[in-house]
């Protein structure tokens, strides 16, 4: 296989970085009941003295495309790639006590196209910075930023199934589709609405709920990723706001149990609705909740200095240069 030759795509690594990539990759349910908890599709009220679990974790990842490449041949081969940075954490909260957990950065030199470059590592001020080779298979110019999407979310997993061992109810970012275990009771919870999964007819409830309320738990059976999950309001919205501004979607594996998703439906609801974000906090209020909201904000810290990073890479990639 002939050598690869990394050079700088000059549009800024950030363009169209704010593409919810997964959300907008779920696919449409092979089955939907809607008649798993109760057979009425009615607003379920927000449970009163409920006990809080001890201990709440909160799972969420940022991740930050630091340069893009891309790879010529002497073939001809063009290749696509990126250098990419991604951070995973938890927010934790015990009592009246709330702290950023477990963090972990990892960084990558993600190749499409099945190329594989060398580890690249170069050093700012006293911070050695290193890139992991990473290859995958597709060859599209987004193939690396949807590697580095699903890198990321992997790590999300895997915190999250450590901390739920610890005996932690987690509540993840997203959909959980990347969990292995069947019986994990981490919920997901999903921001943003692009499938609405129940039909029109009963989707019409969801502008009625009041905070704190939600809908019955219903099925999402599709052979693969089959879950349990619930619509829940968190805030009220304004009045010109869209009929479902403010709910998320909650969801757990089915090898959880039915028993344990609608108790896991009643804490959600009495739960979130205390961590709900203010828009003049948070542009994506009220679905960032608060402690999502500062773990987000200490990951991109922990990421270190975008336009120093860059300008590592290339200083870099320049040194290869034959001038």
């Amino acid at each position: 296989m002939d050598k690869i030759r990394l050079r700088l795509d000059p549009w800024p690594g950030d363009y169209d970085g704010a593409l919810q990539i997964e959300e907008l990759q779920e696919g449409q349910a092979a089955e939907i009941d809607t008649t798993v908890e109760m057979p009425a599709w009615a607003a379920i009220p927000a449970p009163r003295g409920q006990c809080r679990p001890a201990k709440l974790a909160f799972i969420d990842g940022v991740r930050r495309i630091d340069a893009r490449v891309v790879g010529e041949t002497d073939s001809g081969q063009i290749v696509y790639g990126m250098f990419g940075s991604l951070a995973v954490g938890a927010a934790e909260i015990a009592g009246n006590h709330a702290m950023i957990g477990r963090v972990i950065v990892r960084r990558y030199l993600i190749m499409g196209s099945n190329r594989s470059s060398d580890p690249e590592a170069f050093q700012i001020g006293n911070v050695l910075v290193s890139y992991d080779p990473y290859s995958t298979s597709d060859s599209g110019p987004n193939s690396p930023m949807l590697a580095l999407q699903s890198l990321m979310r992997s790590e999300e997993a895997a915190l999250a199934e450590e901390i739920e061992t610890l005996g932690a109810c987690v509540f993840a970012d997203g959909p959980l589709n990347y969990f292995s275990g069947l019986k994990h009771r981490t919920i997901g919870v999903i921001k943003r609405l692009h499938q609405p999964y129940i039909p029109a007819s009963q989707f019409g409830l969801l502008s009625t709920l009041q905070p704190g309320e939600r809908t019955p738990v219903f099925a999402i059976l599709d052979g693969k990723y089959d879950r349990y999950a619930w619509y829940l309001r968190l805030a009220k919205p304004w009045a010109f706001d869209y009929g479902v501004a403010g709910i998320v979607r909650l969801e757990v594996r089915t090898g959880a149990g039915l028993d344990d998703a609608v108790k896991s439906a009643m804490m959600s609801a009495e739960c979130l609705p205390a961590f709900a974000s203010d828009p003049w906090r948070d542009s994506r209020s009220p679905q960032n909740l608060l402690p999502v909201g500062a773990l987000e904000q200490e990951l991109r810290r922990r990421l270190g200095d975008a336009i120093m990073i860059r300008r590592g890479i290339e200083k870099r990639l320049f040194e290869r240069v034959e001038v």
